[in-house]
């Protein structure tokens, strides 16, 4: 086998794996990177192979990291089937159709171009992604498939998002049977909502994913406790709780989270609003896959008429429902996309609770270096929000235990289950720290020395 790095190398966006097995051209992910999509030479609009050599396409899960370039394989002329879970089929319709619409209008309100140069055309368009659409194999988790001759993929839960999974490529080299595992992004373990990782053993080559690799998280029982504070001093102050969160993800399991705190440690209830059209379809799309989640989570959501919903949870569809969150007096928590606090409506709302410092922020996802997500973390005196500079008088909380990736903890337990030696492995889609932090953690059960790639990086295996 030969693997080349095409993305997610040193860095955490831009997921893409090609390997070659054989006369097989097999890509893992076709992620976006989070760069300037007006740059045209930029790698969101430059393959570094050729899309129409690919024999299959098998996608790990649903975030744009990992599939925000797909329907642009298709527009290259990428034919084959593209390998997913069900779950993953379903989100990723719903995302890149968000895409494409966005993209669309970047393009009317004229962002969407180089500096000093004419507007770019969009990455792909809504009839590329119902071509990716089209192209979908759907496969349950733990059922192998023969996706090519002598090549067997198999999806484990992977428990980072509804639908991720661990891709698991068994095939036969030289007469021996080898088996190759590509993690996609792992969860973390004893989360309430989603089950565990699972785990894999006999791996001869691994891809692992590294985002905090560098870091261990709070515990979920003590996240609990901490959000169960945060949400009695709104309720003391009269004030409001800003959570920025991933429509994708995040924003479901921290509704979660609050019905726990109502429902089972009888914190008084107060109004959550969840501001996010993207958000309001993609719950639509968990409810109908009770079975994804662990019983613990089954049991309490089936308390209510609709899982991640209930009397206190209202979901924001238009402007004028999200504008009217401005005016209205707390207690009250409003969950808005984007993640990092870069786009989407969760800038308005910082833009009037900042000052505050009654008012709380909560930050319970990942944040990119240079996102406005991460000065909000650090503690800046000042933020930029849409071309004006507020005073950060809000109370700031980093809760990032929230997070749906694993942490090192979670990742030396999952390398634990392997149940023997690998022989060899590689880091991705993690910063420099993280990498580093993790190769020392991932070492002793590899038996050539753990790699960490650089971008088109390629290695006989």
């Amino acid at each position: 086998m030969r693997i080349t790095f095409h993305g997610a190398a040193r860095q955490v966006t831009g997921s893409a794996h090609l390997l070659e097995i054989g006369r097989h051209k097999i890509l893992l992910d076709c992620g976006l990177y989070d760069s300037d999509r007006s740059d045209p030479n930029g790698p969101n609009r430059n393959f570094t192979f050729d899309p129409r050599s690919l024999d299959a396409v098998i996608v790990s899960h649903a975030h744009n990291d990992h599939i925000g370039r797909i329907p642009c394989l298709v527009r290259a002329g990428y034919r084959g089937p593209i390998y997913v879970t069900r779950a993953t089929a379903d989100i990723t319709s719903v995302m890149l159709r968000d895409s494409a619409r966005i993209q669309r209008e970047d393009l009317r309100n004229g962002s969407l171009k180089a500096a000093g140069a004419e507007p770019l055309e969009p990455l792909f368009e809504l009839t590329d992604v119902e071509w990716v659409v089209e192209q979908f194999k759907r496969l349950p988790y733990d059922e192998p498939a023969e996706i090519l001759e002598g090549v067997t993929l198999t999806y484990k839960d992977a428990g980072h998002i509804l639908g991720s999974g661990i891709v698991q490529l068994d095939y036969v080299e030289d007469g021996r049977p080898r088996r190759f595992v590509f993690t996609g992004d792992l969860g973390r373990r004893n989360m309430g909502l989603l089950p565990d990782p699972t785990p894999i053993q006999d791996i001869d080559i691994l891809v692992s994913e590294s985002t905090y690799g560098n870091k261990e998280l709070e515990p979920y029982d003590k996240l609990i406790k901490q959000l169960h504070a945060i949400v009695a001093r709104a309720i003391r102050l009269q004030s409001r709780v800003i959570i920025p969160a991933f429509s994708l993800g995040r924003t479901q399991r921290m509704v979660y989270c609050l019905q726990e705190l109502f429902a089972v440690h009888k914190v008084r209830p107060i109004p959550v609003y969840v501001d996010s059209p993207l958000a309001l379809r993609l719950t639509d799309i968990h409810r109908e896959f009770p079975e994804a989640y662990t019983p613990d989570a089954r049991r309490l959501m089936d308390k209510d008429p609709r899982y991640f919903g209930s009397k206190y949870v209202e979901f924001c569809e238009t402007w004028d429902d999200s504008r009217r969150l401005n005016y209205q007096p707390g207690p009250m928590v409003i969950i808005a996309s984007s993640g990092m606090c870069d786009a989407g409506r969760i800038r308005h709302h910082l833009k009037h609770a900042v000052a505050d410092p009654d008012n709380a922020i909560v930050i319970v996802s990942y944040q990119a270096e240079k996102t406005l997500g991460r000065k909000i973390a650090e503690g800046v005196e000042r933020i930029q929000i849409m071309d004006q500079w507020h005073e950060l008088n809000a109370a700031v909380y980093v809760l990032d235990g929230f997070s749906g990736h694993a942490d090192r903890n979670d990742l030396a337990w999952w390398y634990a289950q392997s149940g023997g030696k690998i022989d060899k492995a590689f880091l991705v889609h993690g910063e420099t720290e993280s990498l580093e932090a993790l190769k020392s953690v991932l070492q002793p059960h590899v038996e050539s020395p753990v790699i960490i790639p650089d971008r088109l990086d390629s290695y006989e295996v």
